[in-house]
């Protein structure tokens, strides 16, 4: 009888395991995505405020 009890302990554990796992897995790769597409955004702003200030100067001159 204990092992028959323990087993479905121990899928149940496994399962539980496997789902927060996937889910902390799941929230890392969005909030990894998240912070890759502000950043990618911050960099293209900078990106395009560097230009216009470089190129107004050289116009001006």
């Amino acid at each position: 009888m204990k092992l028959i009890n323990s087993i479905p302990l121990v899928d149940f554990t496994g399962g539980v395991v496997a789902t927060v796992i996937s889910i902390i897995v799941c929230f890392a790769i969005i909030g990894g995505l998240i912070f890759y597409v502000k950043k990618s955004k911050k960099r293209k702003n900078m990106v395009h405020n560097k230009k216009k200030k470089n190129d107004n100067p050289e116009k001006g001159r």
